[in-house]
């Protein structure tokens, strides 16, 4: 093949011939700036009236992130239900007991997200369980209680 061939097959090359670099560019490989995201938006500040600050963008609390996580070790069998005394409500408590290892895990689960949108005085959030080769999800209310995130209501995929 010839020298000009090559420049034809591979446009971003710069041949020996060629004193500058091609100064045309597609608009797609123009340099381009992230897109700003509410994750990236800083805090909110609690307006006068309000008694909670509002949660930080779309991130979901690093409490609530546990408190997910803890509900998901529960249901694989991997922790027990009254670890999580003072974290869930006497109803939940009773509920994880029943579903207690009903979902089989070879593996630690594993949170791929989790979800979450104000309700009221409390949020309710979803939490998707990366478990072996499945996908699992469960949903739960939670209130806040002297500073801490309680689970009130948990419901799951309806296979469990």
């Amino acid at each position: 093949m010839s020298h000009s061939s090559d420049r034809h097959r591979c446009p971003r090359r710069i041949c020996a011939g060629d004193r500058a670099p091609h100064a045309r560019r597609s608009a797609a490989h123009a340099p381009h700036r992230p897109a700003a995201t509410p994750a990236r938006t800083p805090p909110r500040r609690v307006p006068p009236g309000r008694r909670h600050a509002p949660l930080e963008g779309h991130r979901t609390p690093g409490e609530v992130h546990l408190l997910a996580q803890q509900v998901a070790e529960v249901l694989v069998g991997r922790r027990t239900p009254e670890a999580l005394r003072g974290r869930v409500a006497v109803a939940v408590r009773e509920q994880l007991r029943r579903l207690r290892g009903a979902l089989p895990c070879g593996s630690a689960p594993r949170l791929e997200r989790v979800f979450h949108q104000r309700s009221g005085d409390g949020l309710e959030a979803s939490a998707v369980i990366a478990c072996d080769l499945r996908a699992r999800v469960f949903a739960f209310r939670a209130r806040r209680r002297d500073g801490v995130w309680v689970c009130t209501d948990l419901e799951t995929d309806g296979l469990l």
